[in-house]
Order: C-alpha cells, then sequence, then structure tokens
C-alpha cells in the first residue's frame, strides 16, 4: 500500500504522533459516535481522583487554559454532570463537584477508551504496546517537570 502521506512528513515522529491521534478520533466516532471530548473526560477524571476543586486549581493541575475550562465546566454543568457552587470559605471562588451522572458518563468513556486503544494498536503486539506506553509515559513526563 502507498502511502498518501508525503514522505518527508512520514519521516517526522511528531507527525506521525498527530496522525494517529487523529486517527484516533475518527475510529472513536466510528466506534462510539460523538461522546465526551479529551477535556471533558480530563475533568470528570481529575474531579474523581482529586475531589471537589476550584476552577484555578482544576486549570493549573490538568493544563486546561482558564477561559477554555469555563467553556467545558459549562458543557458538563448543562449535562448534570458537574455541580459549581461558591466556596464558602472564598465567595470570589467557585468549587466544582463531580455529580453521580458525571461518575457513570466516566466510567463509560474509560470502557470505550479501552476498547478504542485496542482498536487503534491493533497492529502491536502486548509487548510493543507495552514499550510505546512507557515511552509516552516517558516523553510526558519530561514535559510536566519542565513546565514554565
Amino acid at each position: 500500500m502507498s502511502e498518501s502521506l508525503p514522505a518527508e512528513l512520514m519521516d517526522i515522529t511528531g507527525f506521525l504522533v498527530f496522525q494517529v491521534v487523529r486517527d484516533a478520533r475518527r475510529i472513536g466516532i466510528e466506534m462510539h459516535g460523538s461522546t465526551l471530548r479529551a477535556p471533558h473526560l480530563t475533568v470528570l477524571a481529575g474531579l474523581t481522583e482529586f475531589g471537589p476543586s476550584s476552577q484555578k486549581e482544576i486549570s493549573n493541575r490538568l493544563r486546561i487554559d482558564p477561559s477554555d475550562l469555563v467553556s467545558v465546566l459549562d458543557d458538563l454543568e448543562q449535562q448534570q454532570m458537574v455541580s459549581r457552587s461558591r466556596d464558602p470559605g472564598d465567595r470570589r471562588r467557585y468549587v466544582v463537584t463531580i455529580k453521580p451522572a458525571g461518575h457513570k458518563a466516566l466510567r463509560q468513556r474509560l470502557s470505550q477508551l479501552r476498547e478504542l486503544s485496542d482498536a487503534l494498536l491493533a497492529p502491536l503486539t502486548p509487548d510493543e504496546r507495552a514499550h510505546l506506553h512507557e515511552l509516552l509515559i516517558r516523553v510526558h513526563r519530561h514535559h510536566q517537570v519542565n513546565l514554565p
């Protein structure tokens, strides 16, 4: 099978990572239709792991721009997956709490992501998948540590 993209681009690992992300989106839509986007899932998982948090804490912890986070929280609140309430200790702050519908959506989406991961990585052996995972974790941790 001939490559549909220019060979010069196919030689750049970062470009290939971007293309695999695009493939994951396409496969995810084919498998599960329209579902929560990554920022929504990230916020729900963060609230599950770290508990109720201020919008600033969520933004800093999950590296989501504050203005983008407001839009994500609006979506989640509209779907009754999270609630925002004034912090009794600081009325200028909002505390975000995950609701039962958010926990349910998170569990469902994580299951879908595992299925998507299996489909996306089908050409790799279990050992190759584990090695790829280790390499991606290493790259991610490097950039987490070296944040400005």
